[in-house]
């Protein structure tokens, strides 16, 4: 009769790979969705803004994440900006905020004449 033979194959040991990659130390993430309801003469449009990190769709979001940290994410206490010279224009939209902020819920809208004064009494965390 014939003995089988077994071969072991021996491998380096690879480190181990956590399946939650992400640092608990790190904070809590803040993940937003804001919208701009069209007016008659302003279109609509929506993005999304993640914070701690900064990204997500909105065309500036370190600039959006830090005037929202400055504000302690409440959009009612964004420091309004005169930097942009609204017209008389009635056109009124609607902003809204949607999501978490350091894992405190956010539903916040406000109704402005149009979108220059949306985006200026926002701190231009609404320009886009």
């Amino acid at each position: 009769m014939a003995a089988v033979g077994a071969a072991a194959l021996v491998l380096p040991a690879a480190p181990a790979i956590a399946a939650d990659t992400e640092d608990p130390a790190a904070g809590p993430q803040s993940r937003l969705v804001l919208t701009m309801t069209p007016g008659l003469h302003s279109p609509g449009s929506e993005y999304t803004l993640e914070c701690q990190p900064p990204g997500g769709t909105h065309p500036d979001a370190v600039g959006a994440c830090a005037k929202l940290s400055a504000a302690a994410g409440d959009f009612d206490k964004l420091v309004p900006t005169g930097a942009m010279g609204c017209q008389g224009l009635h056109d009124p939209v609607t902003v809204s905020a949607r999501g978490t902020w350091l894992g405190g819920e956010v539903a916040w809208s406000k109704t402005f004449g149009n979108s220059c004064e949306a985006i200026t009494a926002t701190n231009f965390v609404f320009r886009f």
